[in-house]
């Protein structure tokens, strides 16, 4: 154990062993009376039953501050992760880059993340822990880029220490700032834990992350279509009161997933274990009373980023009439945030699967809706524009338009929309149907897999209703 950590952490890495090896350090600017000390060391053990490497940060000398060994120390340990296949878990104290080294301290940033790079290029996961305190440039390149982020509650967490912050604005910070409690607010970390709940926590997010697949049976056989309903009486049964919201299914699909969060709860993405394949799973919108936001829709660029550097399928529950329109949302840059995240699901190198759970209006939910395999449910649809709206731009009523919309499961699959009809999110056989789907996409030949997406999706609906 690294001789200055005498913390909570000592007890949590007492059974890990830490390589014994000697950097010989330097004095690249020459300042004054200062001696080279390395603050970051690695150790190998294991957590829930999960073998990692863990990087741990030693705060007593110079703050925890990033130097040249210390970058050296940390790609070395991301390069033995990425090796061996075994997470990287990054414990964190730190006040920044080490101001004595200077420039040599700074580029110590782009050599920590492209080592993170080559860790996620080999599909390997990183879990990082943010304690009091974490800023500065280690904030920036360890943590930020993390797969899940979580940070031990009261420490001080963000990109500029208070003190620094304080002589560059010439004012006190407002009470709460730079803390883990706001980093969590603001979805910038996807859990808030003591001490205590640090290892419970760890074990199982590195579960979830490193679940297998096992065997499957493949897809299950085509259900019945909707019955014929119509387009109004569709619409409505849509937005029955009583159907689960997008963020219920979620934990019916992956009981035991970890969460990751965003800056708002329209949406909502956990990874883990659904029905024996390993899956990111993400709700658009995870609550209907809401639409997803631009921050929202950041929030499944994440998890389809998370699903294709781990190779898990990603399936994305589309059930929203829509993308936020207001004004705090046209500020923010929906647009391009829809836009960003149709990049996202398109581009995702992982097999894909959008299951229409409910209600699907326009490009706000086409945008997670662009995948290898598109499932609908008997009570769901999706139509260029939600039936009010589309009223409104054809003046005419939302009756009348949601007829002419065609916008019913029957409807979407014989356009070509929607590959097969779901069962229903409230019938047991749900659950099974859509882990069956994961499967079979996620054993198709990736070349094919991929190929078919861009061929399904530059071109026109094979389909037609005339």
């Amino acid at each position: 154990m690294l001789p200055s950590v005498s913390d909570w952490r000592a007890a949590l890495l007492k059974r890990f062993s830490f390589p014994a090896y000697e950097r010989l350090g330097r004095n690249p600017t020459g300042w004054p009376g200062y001696e080279p000390a390395e603050v970051v060391r690695y150790a190998i053990g294991a957590f829930g039953g999960v073998n990692v490497v863990a990087v741990v940060w030693d705060f007593g000398a110079f703050g925890g501050s990033f130097g040249e060994l210390d970058a050296a120390a940390f790609a070395e340990a991301a390069d033995r992760a990425a090796r061996y296949g075994e997470p990287l878990v990054s414990f964190v104290r730190s006040g920044g880059v080490r101001l004595q080294e200077g420039m040599a301290a700074l580029v110590g940033m782009p050599r920590a993340q492209l080592a993170l790079r080559r860790l996620a290029a080999a599909g390997v996961p990183h879990v990082a822990v943010a304690d009091d305190p974490t800023t500065g440039g280690v904030y920036v390149s360890v943590v930020t880029r993390a797969d899940v982020r979580a940070a031990v509650r009261g420490a001080t967490v963000g990109f500029a220490g208070p003190r620094v912050a304080e002589a560059v604005l010439g004012a006190p910070l407002p009470a709460g700032s730079h803390t883990a409690e706001s980093a969590y607010d603001a979805g910038l970390v996807d859990a808030l834990l003591a001490p205590e709940e640090v290892g419970g926590w760890l074990a199982r997010t590195l579960t979830a992350l490193t679940v297998t697949a096992s065997p499957s049976a493949g897809p299950a056989g085509r259900l019945p279509d909707a019955e014929d309903a119509s387009g109004e009486a569709q619409v409505a049964r849509a937005r029955r009161s009583d159907r689960p919201s997008g963020g219920a299914l979620l934990d019916l699909l992956v009981p035991n997933g970890v969460d990751l969060r965003g800056a708002d709860e329209t949406v909502r993405a956990v990874a883990g274990d659904l029905g024996g394949t390993p899956a990111v799973a993400v709700a658009v919108a995870a609550d209907r009373r809401v639409r997803p936001t631009p921050a929202g829709y950041r929030l499944v660029q994440r998890a389809a980023a998370l699903a294709g550097r781990l190779d898990r399928v990603l399936v994305t529950l589309v059930d929203t009439p829509g993308a936020e329109p207001g004004p705090d949302a046209e500020r923010d840059g929906v647009a391009s945030a829809i836009a960003d995240t149709m990049d996202a699901v398109l581009a995702c190198p992982a097999p894909t699967l959008a299951v229409v759970t409910g209600e699907g209006g326009s490009g706000g939910a086409l945008a997670a809706g662009v995948a290898d395999r598109v499932l609908v449910t008997p009570g769901g649809y999706f139509a260029a524009l939600g039936p009010e709206a589309a009223a409104a731009a054809l003046r005419s009523t939302a009756g009348a338009t949601a007829k002419r919309l065609r916008l019913r499961p029957v409807d979407l699959l014989a356009l070509g929309f929607a590959d097969a009809a779901a069962p229903e999110p409230d019938d047991a056989s749900f659950a099974t149907y859509v882990a069956a789907q994961a499967a079979h996409l996620a054993g198709l030949d990736p070349a094919e897999r991929r190929a078919a997406r861009e061929r399904r999706w530059s071109s026109p609906l094979p389909g037609t209703l005339t």
